[in-house]
């Protein structure tokens, strides 16, 4: 039996709901998008004498409740809701919260010591009233894992220190990024720049400052936990104002005793044995915008001669730069001058007085230092009554007098009066730089002074630096002295580099000297020993960085190291021979700075550079007798040339040959038209092999000492620009073609084809139109074998091409219609050798029978049907007329005997059926009794 089945649909939905939680005794498990009620819910009060503690836990193990009151309104003071860090009121108490949305609770959240990650609530209200109630989001969080951010480059790079220092208007780039203990997913990255633009959202940016001052930029890393957990890194911007910076807090230096600078700042060589410290010096040593003495760092001051080191000052050093004003920097310390200062300077009256003074045993026999005065007294008037001054106090220990180093080459003491250039007391003015210089915020300043000193190895000497007013204790002065000048020996000086502008050229030397000729050495090229070389010198002559290690005691040594750097070579690229077209008799002239593009190779800025050219090697080392007209040189063949080429702000130069020759005048042979077939789009467009004509133009002149260029203007030719590319197609029918034959020595000798030397021509392809297939009879053999008249076709496969212009031959291969060759002699009456025999055919115009057409088409022999013997049709004749309408068709059954694909016709007479002619339609009526009728049986 059948069985039934009948399928029932339900539809139905599946729907996320949110399950709040109102006041009520009990643990709940709950998290977004969850939220807290009082038992009052959303839209009604809580009730009086209410007493209820609901606990909410976090749905997963390892996170903790966080509650967000978006709602709070109960009676002050009188319903109160206790809130406990734990699964119940035996927790830490977080708070207690009434009244009004100010004294909610806000947001609260498990700590992170809580390991149940619950919080539990007590709400007590009393019998007097009830407010609108409270409303919290319940969220879940993780407890925050481990990012640690990073500001990992920045553009310009931070100094020693760890700052970055800039000018005004100034751009820093910075890229930071993140580690994640848990999952970085989500991640964001944020930018502050502490200078009041809004915070960029990003882990790289550009950041312009604008205005003086440091900046500390926080980069911020913060992950998806609802709580914001972030990791931060912080870096130091100071925006520079164009004055020297002192005791600024952002260098360390800033905060050294005076003993720290003199040991870590000032003193450089030897074993840096400096000991025995007293000092006279004023302010807080810890308060740096007080103390009357510091760490100074060329800052923004970009001509400023010192890039760091150490200030004395008779007032406070922090205001003499820093920050550009205009105010008076006078500060009156009330402290006592110098009476060594006075003795050496022969001076009264000096006060406030800052001194430095110490122990040093030399390891050279000389010892110095650079150093500068600036001063407030340079006003163009005061600096010829108050002679604020410098002294540098040198004396071997166990001695008494002092000598005073800071003295001018003619033995003049450094003071303002000494020095200055104010046309009422002018003195010394060569040693004066100028007034409001602007890199500090004295009025004028000194030019830098060297002071020098010859010294016994081993022996110990006390040193005093002093700095002080006179005549007054107003209107500041102060010293800089040059970090590491003052050197005890073992220093090898300066870096020397190509920047500094103290390179030597490359194949020249530079001696090293640490000037400690009583210690041992050890010398190091790029940190591996230079075996051998155990002296206080050095000859290298490579860059390279190159170190030392000074040894002179057992438990004193030091150790230097200097960057060297050669100007590198004046490299010249590959200079070719010059070559022009021999004109039979002198003057030749030849254009030498064709091989200036050659010469500076892959230098782009040649403005540095001089090139001069040279009869000789002599006088293009010796950079004298130079060709005056090198665009126009009048050369012999064969000649030498020298050119040399010099880097001018180093001397360095570089000296190349090459030599002058005469060529001979190429010459263009005729050649014929190149002409091509078109294709069956006859759009008189064809591709043209033009190095094919090459060997022709040239003909016996060797293809290795010239070069032929096409084109298709004269303009083109002669300007010897856009030469065709081969293989090349034509742009119109026929198009001329212009030749240009260069030298391989020289384009300056080449010859131009004034007229086109041959044409591109593209012949119109004849086309042949596809015929149909040929099929015939067989005959009584039915061996499919027939004569086809072939012609026949002709007139197809010809369509609208003249047949007096136009010729069509038949083949019996492909290969022989290609070729042309071994045409069907016979094609009106052509024997098949084969039934579906393939015939080839060659469609050609007379004139150009190579663009010929081809096609195909096919014999075919169809078998004869079989003869057949097909009875009567009768008929009775009720009216005895003779004459009623027969069906023909019901003979088509006798006819076709079975054949298959065949059609029969019928016709009144043997010639209609012959002939085709005269069909007879049903029904028929015939035309006498009885009547003979003929069948035609064709194959389909």
């Amino acid at each position: 039996m059948k069985k039934f089945y009948l399928f029932i649909a339900v539809l139905f939905s599946l729907n996320a709901f949110s399950q709040d939680v109102f006041m009520q005794n009990g643990t709940f498990n709950r998290c977004s998008p969850d939220k807290l009620y009082d038992s009052g819910g959303s839209s009604g009060n809580y009730s009086s004498n209410e007493d209820l503690v609901t606990t909410i836990c976090p749905t997963n193990p390892g996170d903790f409740i966080i509650l967000d009151f978006t709602v709070f309104n109960t009676q002050l003071s009188q319903d109160v809701l206790s809130i406990y860090d734990g699964p119940d009121v035996s927790a830490p108490l977080l708070g207690g919260f009434s009244g009004g949305t100010t004294f909610g609770p806000g947001i609260i959240s498990a700590s992170p010591s809580n390991t149940s990650g619950c919080l539990t609530l007590r709400f007590v209200s009393n019998a007097t009233g009830t407010g609108s109630g409270f409303e919290a989001d319940i969220l879940c969080a993780e407890p925050c894992q481990t990012i640690i951010a990073s500001i990992d480059t920045t553009t310009p790079i931070p100094n020693g220190s760890g700052v970055i220092t800039i000018f005004p208007g100034q751009t820093v780039d910075f890229n930071g990024s993140a580690t994640f203990s848990d999952d970085s997913t989500g991640a964001t990255y944020s930018w502050n720049f502490a200078d009041g633009s809004p915070t960029v959202a990003s882990q790289t940016v550009s950041h312009t400052f604008n205005n003086p001052g440091t900046y500390n930029v926080v980069f911020t890393a913060t992950d998806t936990n609802p709580q914001g957990c972030t990791g931060t890194d912080t870096i130091s911007v100071i925006v520079l104002q164009s004055i020297v910076s002192i005791n600024n807090s952002a260098y360390p230096e800033s905060s050294f005793s005076p003993e720290e600078l003199i040991a870590n700042v000032l003193v450089s060589g030897g074993c840096s044995a400096v000991d025995n410290f007293s000092v006279q010096v004023n302010g807080n040593p810890s308060d740096t915008q007080t103390k009357s003495y510091g760490y100074f760092n060329k800052g923004g001051a970009v001509n400023f001669p010192f890039e760091e080191g150490i200030i004395l000052s008779t007032g406070r050093a922090f205001a003499a730069g820093n920050s550009i004003n205009g105010i008076l920097t006078s500060f009156n310390n009330n402290d006592p001058g110098d009476p060594d200062l006075e003795a050496a300077l022969n001076q009264v009256n000096t006060n406030d007085a800052t001194y430095i003074k110490f122990n040093f045993v030399p390891t050279a026999d000389t010892v110095s230092f650079r150093y500068l005065m600036a001063s407030e007294e340079y006003d163009g008037g005061t600096e010829c009554s108050f002679a604020d001054s410098f002294a540098f106090l040198l004396r071997e220990v166990g001695t008494t007098n002092y000598i005073n180093l800071a003295v001018l080459p003619n033995g003049t003491p450094v003071s303002v009066t000494n020095i200055n250039n104010s046309g009422v007391c002018t003195a010394n003015p060569n040693y004066f730089q100028g007034y409001n210089i602007g890199d500090t915020n004295y009025d004028g300043r000194t030019v830098v002074l060297t002071a020098i000193a010859n010294v016994t190895l081993g022996a110990t000497y006390e040193i005093k630096m002093v700095v002080a007013d006179q005549g007054d204790s107003i209107w500041d002065s102060a010293i800089f002295l040059e970090a590491g000048s003052f050197n005890l020996g073992g220093d090898l000086g300066e870096d020397i580099t190509i920047a500094s502008g103290n390179a030597e050229c490359n194949g020249g030397t530079i001696t090293l000297d640490t000037e400690a000729p009583n210690a041992t050495h050890v010398w190091y090229k790029d940190g591996v020993e230079i075996v051998g070389e155990a002296g206080q010198s050095i000859t290298v002559s490579e860059s390279a960085t190159y170190s030392v290690d000074v040894i002179f005691a057992a438990t004193c040594q030091t150790s230097d190291s200097i960057v060297v750097e050669f100007y590198p070579d004046t490299t010249i690229g590959t200079v070719q021979d010059l070559f022009i077209c021999d004109p039979g008799a002198a003057p030749f002239n030849f254009d030498l700075t064709e091989n200036d593009a050659s010469i500076y190779g892959s230098i782009t800025d040649t403005s540095e550079y001089t090139l001069t050219y040279h009869l000789s090697q002599t006088d293009a080392d010796s950079d004298i007798n130079s060709i005056s007209n090198s665009t126009e040189y009048s050369g012999a063949d064969g000649q030498t040339i020298y050119a040399r080429l010099e880097f001018e702000s180093s001397g360095c130069y570089n000296i190349a040959m090459f030599n002058l020759n005469l060529i001979n005048q190429p010459t263009i042979n005729p050649v014929s038209d190149m002409e091509v077939c078109d294709d069956i789009s006859n759009d008189g467009f064809g591709v043209f092999d033009l190095e094919s004509q090459t060997t022709l133009v040239l003909g016996t002149q060797p293809a290795s000492s010239f070069t032929v260029y096409y084109y298709d203007s004269l303009i083109d030719a002669e300007s010897n620009s856009d030469p065709l590319s081969s293989p090349y197609t034509n742009t119109v029918n026929p198009q001329p073609i212009y030749v240009r034959i260069e030298s391989s020595g020289s384009t300056n000798c080449a010859i131009v084809s004034q007229v086109p030397v041959f044409n591109l021509i593209v012949n119109e392809r004849a086309l042949a139109n596809q015929p149909n297939d040929i099929f015939i009879c067989d005959d009584a053999s039915s061996d499919g074998i027939g004569q086809f008249n072939l012609l026949q076709q002709t007139p197809i496969i010809l369509g609208n091409q003249p047949s007096t212009d136009y010729s069509v031959n038949y083949y019996e291969s492909q290969v022989d219609a290609e070729t042309g060759t071994s045409p069907i002699s016979n094609p009106a009456n052509y024997t098949n050798s084969m039934n579906g025999q393939i015939i080839h055919v060659r469609v050609f115009d007379n004139i150009t029978p190579d663009c010929y057409g081809y096609t195909t088409f096919s014999l075919n022999v169809s078998p004869l049907p079989e003869t057949v013997s097909v009875s009567p049709l009768t008929q009775c004749d009720v009216d005895n007329t003779g004459f009623r309408e027969f069906a023909l068709t019901e003979t088509i059954s006798d006819l076709s005997n079975g054949q298959t694909g065949i059609i029969v016709k019928f016709y009144k007479s043997l010639s209609d059926a012959q002939s085709d002619i005269f069909e007879l339609n049903e029904p028929y009526t015939n035309i006498s009794n009885p009547q003979t009728i003929y069948a035609r049986v064709e194959d389909s």
